[in-house]
Order: structure tokens, then C-alpha cells, then sequence
């Protein structure tokens, strides 16, 4: 009977690995550190293939797909684009990709009005330890890490045999399930798999012109945006025809930006990697 079990594990691991799975994470965050009651829970998608893997947000993805669509229209009707502040809702921008079977990262992120990708080149010292853990329908070993600033507990499954995980975590034997940070601030636990479509992996696509940059070019580059988040508002606008909320006054839109995009950064100070 163990034979024919072990068999058949076997059998769903080659099955899993054949074909593109989508793996959705619940993803409870807390942006502000000094107000433990702003936690908020997103969707987060680790869509995976034989060559690669793709992780992203699931509000973003879709509300991104509807400005995009509104603008198009917009811009095709009558020449003028209209920003409206509520047309981005709150989600984490960023996605990460790897490619197999050399778990290549980078993470792709905006700042400002320029799109940008930045190599991992850190390792991941895991501590692989005894522990086992039933997790939902999972059976799961612990492990820790040190990454990013932060203390990570983390629980994977061997059952599914895929050395990834959701944001950039990857290289234990087995999927992981979920894993938390010491003050669980960040938490990502497994709640679903679903087979994927050639067409629905590849319709995530990575922005154009993305520009490359060391992780210590993107701190200096977070560090200056922190200083002058509008700058690149100000660049676009010049010359431009563009209608900054309902009454077209571009200086006075930006500058009401301004301070809302400074005060919004500095609750957004609790970012899954303490260094950003």
C-alpha cells in the first residue's frame, strides 16, 4: 500500500511540474509600523511554467488593466488624458520573476513616471530544520532565513516538489506555504493551485524600456524619490496635454500631490525588505 501511495505522489509531482500552475497566496501586510491595526490582505499570484515563474499582485494587475484600457480611450476620443487620483487603488506595484533552472531574479518595479528592474544577486542561507507542520491540506517542514533586514520563518512542501516561493524566496526543497517575518508584519500563506493557460502565463507581461540597476543604485534612487516625489510628474507635464484633475491646473495638482505622495511615504515604512 506505501508503494502504491509513493507511486502516485510521484505521479502528481511529475503532473504538477509538466504543466503552468498558478499558485495564490494570501498576503497580510502591515505598511505602517506604528499603527499595528492598518494590517491589510492582498492576493498575491505566483504564476509558474517549466522555464520561469512570475509573482504579482492581483489587485494591481487588474486595476492597472482597467486604467490602461480608460486612458486608451480616453486618449482615442478626445486628445487629452484626465488623471484622476482614485484611478490607482492600494496594492503592491512591484512583481518579481525567476527563471529556471538558474532562479535568475529580478524584481520589476516603478518609480515616478520610469520603469525599472533590479538583479537579486544575494544568497539565501537556509536553516532547514526538523520541524513538520500540517498547513491546510499540506504537509510541511520548517525552515529560517535572514533576508532583507528581517527574521523569516518559513514552511515548505515537499510534496510539491518546486524550489520557489512567493516575492523573491526560493531555493528549498519544495514549494513553500507560507512564511512570516519575526514581528509578522509580513505574512504569505498558500490558499489555492490552479492550472494555467499558455496564453494566461504569458499575459503578464514586464514593461518596456525597463531600466537596470544595481540594489545599491535603487536604494540611492528610493532615497532621492523619497525627497522629491513628483519629479517625475513635473518632467511629463512639460509641454504636455494633459488635464490634472477637474480643473486642468497643473502646478497646483502637482503641488497637492506633492504632499500627499510625502505623507502616504512616510507611512509606507514597514517594506518587506527593511533596506528599501
Amino acid at each position: 500500500m506505501k508503494s502504491v501511495f509513493l507511486a502516485f505522489s510521484f505521479l502528481m509531482s511529475l503532473n504538477l511540474l509538466s504543466q503552468n500552475q498558478r499558485y495564490i497566496y494570501e498576503y497580510k501586510l502591515i505598511k505602517d509600523s506604528t499603527n499595528k491595526t492598518s494590517q491589510r490582505t492582498e492576493i498575491m499570484y505566483l504564476d509558474t511554467s517549466k522555464e520561469a515563474s512570475n509573482y504579482y499582485s492581483y489587485t494591481a494587475f487588474h486595476s492597472d488593466s482597467l486604467v490602461r484600457a480608460n486612458l486608451e480611450m480616453q486618449l482615442k476620443a478626445t486628445g487629452v488624458i484626465n488623471i484622476k487620483p482614485n484611478m490607482r487603488v492600494d496594492a503592491e506595484r512591484y512583481s518579481v520573476s525567476k527563471t529556471y533552472p538558474d532562479f535568475r531574479t529580478e524584481l520589476h518595479t516603478r518609480i515616478g513616471m520610469d520603469a525599472y528592474k533590479i538583479l537579486e544577486n544575494r544568497k539565501m542561507n537556509w536553516n532547514i530544520l526538523p520541524e513538520k507542520h500540517q498547513i491546510g491540506k499540506w504537509q510541511t517542514q520548517k525552515a529560517t532565513l535572514d533576508f532583507g533586514g528581517r527574521h523569516w520563518k518559513a514552511w515548505f512542501a515537499t510534496e510539491i516538489p518546486l524550489q520557489d516561493g512567493p516575492y523573491k524566496f526560493a531555493g528549498l526543497p519544495g514549494l513553500i506555504v507560507k512564511i512570516e517575518d519575526q514581528t509578522q508584519s509580513h505574512i504569505l500563506e498558500l490558499k489555492g493551485i490552479k492550472n494555467l493557460s499558455s496564453e494566461e502565463f504569458s499575459a503578464v507581461r514586464k514593461p518596456r524600456n525597463e531600466i537596470s540597476l544595481s540594489l545599491k543604485q535603487y536604494q540611492k534612487l528610493l532615497a532621492d524619490y523619497a525627497k522629491d516625489p513628483t519629479l517625475g510628474l513635473k518632467q511629463a507635464t512639460m509641454g504636455a496635454v494633459v488635464m490634472m484633475g477637474a480643473e486642468g491646473d497643473n502646478k497646483k495638482w502637482i503641488k497637492e500631490r506633492e504632499a500627499k505622495m510625502k505623507e502616504d511615504l512616510k507611512k509606507d515604512n514597514n517594506n518587506i525588505e527593511l533596506s528599501f
